[in-house]
Parts: C-alpha cells; structure tokens; sequence
C-alpha cells in the first residue's frame, strides 16, 4: 500500500511541476498573484489528472526531473520547428511551391495521450493539418508534399516529434 500511495504521489508531482513549468513558459511572469495563480491551477489540475499524463509503471522506470527535462526539450523543439516552418510556409507562398495533399502516418506512440500530442504538434506547425487519429494512424493534410512515397512524407512529417515524445510517454 505504502509503495503504492508513493506512485500515485510522484505522478501528481510530476503533472504538478510539469504543467507549472507550461504555466511559467505561457505567462512568463513572476508576480505574486500569477505565481500563486498558477500554483493553484497546476496542483488541482494534476490532482484531477494524473493518471492522464502519466503511466504507473513509468513512475518507476524513469526519474521525475527526467521526464521534466524531455518534456521541456520537447517545447523548446517543437517552438523551434514552428518558427522554422512558418519561415518556409510564406516563402512556397510567395513562390506558388504550393504542392497540397493528404499523408497518412503511422505512429509508433501507443498511448491516447502521446498520440493527441502528436497531431496536435503536427497542426500547431505551419503548412499541416491532422484530420484525424484512427488506431495508430494519423491523417494529416500536408501543403508541401513533397514525395509520393507515404513513409518518407511521414517521416519527414512526424520524425522530429515522436523521437522526443515517445522519450516521454514511452
């Protein structure tokens, strides 16, 4: 039971720290009344769902701060490779390189979780879109194919991310 409880305590801390951090990076301020705000906010929500953002038996593979520095990498990469994309997106604007078309790619992420991060990092980049997650699979609309070959479009669409993720969730 005691081993147990210590599980459950270390997944609401790590979805504490993790959705603090979320909070700091958003708000990027320190003023008492936001701090507060988002000790809150972070301590209710991970209290109400960490059985959402982290697994029972990942608690004891790998350590909180590990985790935290994954999932924080994470952001900083996948800020980077909007930044980057929205650059290339107005350059195929302005040069009518526009090549639209729809990509399926399977992913090697098997949880629900890690999956819905996935296509929503996919959509958050400029020039995709996913349209939908079926099973392992997800359907992404893509304004720069540029292959007709579905693994190296999927590669090149999802590599970057789900390395990273499945650090996290995996």
């Amino acid at each position: 039971m005691k081993h147990k409880m210590r599980g459950i305590l270390s997944r609401i801390l790590e979805t504490f720290s993790a959705l603090l951090i979320i909070w700091f990076l958003f708000t990027f301020s320190l003023d008492p009344f936001s701090v507060l705000l988002g000790v809150i906010f972070s301590f209710v929500i991970s209290l109400l769902t960490y059985d959402l953002f982290v697994d029972r038996e990942r608690v004891f593979k790998k350590g909180m701060f590990d985790l935290v520095r994954f999932l924080f990498s994470y952001v900083i990469i996948l800020l980077f490779e909007i930044y980057i994309a929205s650059i290339y997106l107005v350059y195929q604007v302005i040069t009518m390189k526009i090549n639209p078309g729809f990509v399926r790619i399977k992913t090697q992420l098997k949880s629900d979780f890690a999956q819905a991060i996935l296509a929503n990092s996919i959509t958050l980049t400029p020039g995709t879109v996913t349209i939908d997650v079926e099973n392992d699979n997800l359907y992404v609309h893509w304004l720069a194919v540029s292959t007709d070959n579905e693994q190296k479009a999927a590669k090149s669409i999802k590599e970057r991310y789900e390395s990273w993720l499945k650090k996290v969730f995996h």
